[in-house]
């Protein structure tokens, strides 16, 4: 993307408030909100976002910032009719294939950087449970993977997760549960071919 292609709302996360005073989304609002206000309380949702719907880590930035720049040259396009949420990741998912279709590459979730300094063992210990748990994921179909990331990495309700797929609630129950039993049986699996290893 141009500098030019950058709406002046933008900004770095930092400079729109402490995140503790970000607003809840409302549930039946009329109207989109302004892009620097959704930007502000949605930011790190949307980041989140790219880099679990495989858009490689080099670029996740610039893919989040794509999201915002749709967001503020469509804004009169766009109304809110239950979670502002949902309508994010609708966009969020259209840039993230974009993305993905570039890079030609295969589902990656958030890349983290190298731990370093006190408490070293600890950290590695969770790096190593986590990347379990991405290599888990990435070998669950998309469908029930992103239904699991939103429910249970997102925190969010099941109604909206629901919203988000654009599925009906019993369906987003459904996928959630195949997706926690697809996941305990790669991690037993994973857990397996550890202690067979281990002398």
């Amino acid at each position: 993307m141009h500098d030019g292609d950058i709406p002046p709302v933008l900004a770095p996360p930092a400079a729109l408030g402490d995140p503790a005073s970000r607003a809840h989304d409302g549930s039946h609002a009329a109207a989109l909100p302004a892009v620097a206000e959704l930007f502000r309380d949605h930011y790190e949702f949307v980041w989140r976002l790219t880099g679990r719907l495989g858009v490689p880590a080099a670029v996740v930035d610039d893919a989040v910032q794509d999201v915002f720049v749709v967001l503020h040259q469509r804004r009169h396009e766009f109304a809110v009719h239950g979670s502002v949420r949902a309508l994010l990741y609708g966009i969020t998912r259209r840039v993230a294939r974009r993305y993905r279709e570039r890079a030609a590459r295969h589902v990656e979730l958030v890349a983290e950087p190298e731990p370093a300094g006190p408490g070293l063992d600890e950290e590695l210990a969770r790096r190593q449970a986590a990347a379990v748990l991405r290599d888990a994921l990435a070998g669950i179909d998309e469908d029930k993977r992103m239904a699991f990331v939103l429910a249970d990495i997102e925190g969010m309700a099941m109604p909206e997760v629901a919203e988000c797929l654009e599925i009906n609630l019993n369906t987003a129950y459904s996928r959630v549960r195949v997706a926690r039993q697809l996941l305990q049986r790669a991690i037993a699996r994973h857990h397996a071919r550890d202690s067979r290893r281990t002398p």
